[in-house]
């Protein structure tokens, strides 16, 4: 009762989360250094419209519902926002729900929620894009080690835990980085950025899910790279955004993983 208790209040946050990843999914991508990040974010933060920066009111920052009462558009400017606004809204809802459900009121539930507030910008970015960005990778680094250090103390085997997940984070790390020098084509340096994180959540539930959340990417793609040939959408020369993969099937395994 407690953990669905839980799932409710954290997909209701992931709700709220959503609306602002919407913001930083149309604007990360100018950024092109950590280094002055917020300057490169551009004028128009989380409660302004993305396009024209005018500030929104009350009625016009409920989340999904304010997207379509506007018919997918901004009262101010006319700018018509992306048909992926309420997507990304509800797929954090979602994730953030599901992440409620497994962890329940745990002391590392912030720390996956964030994990799952990064991926679905991170998705976005790199569909639309091809790009992760570093604005939004390597900050997440010190925020996962910062959010997971503070819950050892209150987890069971907490320590085991966390020095699991630095040995998933220099273990995922090394790997995408040797996948990276062998084969540059495939594998790009924005994945490999990211890989050491993953990591860090995945060897935190156990070194098996480690090893399992790294091979389920590879798995997704190829099913959905078999899906775009035998349709026609793609061709063997074909690239695919491959951070989205990397992304669903760690947290897939988050979700479902016993611990």
């Amino acid at each position: 009762m407690i953990s669905w208790a839980t799932a409710a209040v954290a997909a209701a946050a992931g709700l709220v989360v959503g609306d602002y990843l919407t913001v930083v999914i149309e604007r990360a991508p100018e950024a092109t250094t950590v280094a002055g990040s917020l300057r490169e974010l551009g004028p128009a933060p989380t409660g302004r419209c993305p396009r024209c920066a005018t500030r929104l009111c009350a009625t016009e920052l409920v989340p999904l519902a304010s997207w379509a009462a506007a018919s997918g558009q901004c009262r101010h400017c006319g700018e018509r926002y992306g048909g992926w606004h309420p997507a990304a809204e509800a797929l954090t809802a979602v994730t953030f729900g599901l992440i409620g459900l497994r962890f329940g009121a745990s002391p590392v539930l912030p720390a996956f929620c964030y994990l799952a507030a990064v991926a679905v910008a991170l998705a976005f970015i790199d569909v639309a894009h091809r790009r992760l960005p570093d604005l939004l990778t390597l900050p997440s680094y010190p925020v996962a080690i910062v959010a997971l250090g503070a819950a050892t103390p209150f987890v069971r085997h907490g320590p085991a835990h966390l020095a699991h997940a630095a040995i998933g984070l220099a273990c995922a790390f090394a790997f995408y980085l040797i996948l990276a020098l062998v084969y540059p084509a495939g594998i790009g340096w924005g994945d490999v950025k990211l890989s050491g994180l993953l990591g860090l959540y995945l060897g935190w539930i156990s070194l098996t899910a480690l090893v399992i959340g790294l091979a389920a990417g590879f798995v997704l793609a190829a099913l959905a790279g078999l899906a775009l040939l035998v349709t026609g959408r793609a061709t063997r020369k074909s690239q695919i955004a491959f951070g989205p993969f990397m992304l669903a099937g760690a947290l897939a395994v988050v979700i479902v993983a016993v611990q």
